[in-house]
């Protein structure tokens, strides 16, 4: 098989692995971009690269800024799989250098990197933390053989280097070069096993000056993830380099013929395809990922589109993105039984994950004219989103902070989105906000938590502005939960 044909088959599936995405994960680019919101400072810039898995973090970042735009953020991943495939691929040909039969088997690893993203805890500088370690691999296996030495001696020096770059993805190199030596040299690629030592001894000197959070964190995938998961997706993309490099060894041992080795490339193809959506079946949560789109339509004022693609087969909580819907269209009282609501036992969305759940509650609450809540929420929000820079949670806080008062937290806030490339022309507008702030209509003034319940606060806010418009739906449809209990 030519390598105009391994291009082709490289084009056949980075269009699949696009489709795919843009199906299963289009709503989620947009919660990324919020994670790892990248800023336009040197000194920022200066310590994240201190960071172990620094370079990693920052060349996220900086891609997934541009994922606010549509389509964008589909782009930029579906390429990142098909970088991660060549350099699978290349550092298969190291091992079989007329082996083209593995450019489908080297989309394993993008398979399950594609899983890690159903996971709203993995952080997307996982992805280039192993590209990264990838890119490595190739690079040592490009060295002379004939200089076991300078071998050595390079290899030493990446592994710590690498760690420091992308973090905990270095061990992919370092197994995945003990793997290459043993392959090409037998018992006398053994001196090899140094690069597990030095690694160990590198996450050791890390976790001793607790720049990483623990071994778990210092050599596993943990170090990508906000939280604690139970998804072992990018351990499964790890194994699988080494684990190919093996099986490569026996497929070289076939000497198939062009034809065949054609057939066997487009099985590989088709069993990394197989891997991806038969386990995304199992994992994907269509509720969680309802919650995910409803939030991006949200932020856009998406009204609309909220109520059209609305499934009743989901329960309507109480507050809600589909209840602000309704009442930003006037219609909350009269049409949300159509899509079946729960009682009051249930009166915040009941996600488990912290960030989505604050999140709601800010937009909902802030539609209100709620702003004390509003700005705690949004502060909690921000507080569990790495990084702490979730764009949209900082202009409600701007915007709330103003309406209390607060001007000078309000300023905090707007000198961090004036350093980012999206929210610049935002923050600077929001400086004559500061200049003209407009009078709050609050029930307490100074008050951070609610003082009287939801129900009493909505019913003072109503008081003190009765041409809040939805509020008032939402107080009123409070009533006809509470009396249908």
């Amino acid at each position: 098989m030519k390598d105009r044909k391994v291009l082709i088959m490289w084009s056949v599936a980075v269009v699949l692995m696009a489709i795919g995405i843009h199906l299963a994960q289009e709503f989620r680019f947009f919660n990324l971009e919020s994670v790892n919101l990248f800023l336009y400072d040197r000194a920022d810039i200066a310590s994240r690269l201190l960071q172990p898995g620094g370079l990693a973090l920052i060349l996220s970042s900086f891609m997934t800024q541009f994922m606010c735009i549509p389509y964008v953020g589909t782009v930029i991943t579906a390429l990142l799989y098909l970088l991660a495939g060549i350099l699978t691929y290349r550092i298969l040909s190291a091992i079989v250098p007329e082996g083209p039969m593995m450019a489908g088997f080297s989309f394993i690893p993008a398979a399950f990197l594609f899983l890690c993203l159903e996971n709203d805890y993995y952080m997307y500088h996982g992805h280039v933390a192993f590209i990264l370690a990838l890119a490595a691999i190739l690079a040592y296996a490009c060295l002379p053989q004939e200089k076991p030495l300078i071998r050595a001696a390079a290899g030493m020096i990446m592994v710590p280097l690498l760690y420091h770059a992308s973090g905990s993805a270095a061990i992919v190199f370092a197994v995945s070069a003990l793997v290459l030596d043993i392959v090409r040299y037998g018992l006398r690629g053994l001196p090899a096993l140094i690069y597990p030592a030095v690694l160990l001894l590198t996450a050791w000197i890390y976790v001793r000056l607790s720049l990483v959070d623990g071994w778990e964190s210092a050599l596993t995938p943990f170090m990508y993830y906000s939280n604690p998961s139970t998804y072992f997706f990018p351990l499964y993309a790890w194994a699988s380099v080494p684990l190919l490099m093996l099986v490569s060894i026996g497929l070289r041992r076939l000497n198939l013929k062009s034809k065949a080795s054609v057939a066997v490339a487009a099985a590989g193809l088709a069993c990394s395809f197989i891997i991806a959506w038969n386990i995304y079946g199992k994992v994907h949560s269509n509720v969680h990922y309802r919650l995910v789109t409803e939030q991006h339509m949200a932020e856009k004022g998406e009204w609309e589109e909220i109520i059209e693609t609305a499934d009743r087969r989901f329960p309507t909580f109480f507050i809600s993105y589909m209840n602000l819907a309704l009442a930003q269209k006037g219609t909350l009282t009269e049409h949300f039984a159509y899509y079946n609501p729960q009682d009051l036992t249930s009166l915040m969305y009941p996600t488990k994950n912290l960030k989505t759940g604050f999140t709601l509650q800010s937009i909902v609450y802030e539609s209100w004219g709620y702003h004390a809540a509003a700005r705690q929420a949004a502060f909690d929000a921000n507080l569990v989103t790495p990084g702490m820079r979730n764009p949209r949670q900082l202009m409600i806080l701007v915007r709330t902070n103003i309406a209390l008062g607060a001007y000078e937290v309000a300023e905090k806030y707007i000198r961090i989105l004036e350093k980012t490339l999206f929210y610049r022309k935002w923050a600077s507008e929001a400086y004559s906000a500061l200049e003209h702030p407009s009078a709050a209509l609050l029930p307490v003034q100074d008050e951070y938590l609610r003082y009287d319940g939801l129900k009493g606060d909505m019913r003072d806010m109503l008081q003190a502005d009765p041409s809040q418009h939805v509020l008032s739906q939402f107080y009123e449809l409070y009533g006809i939960l509470e009396g249908a209990k």
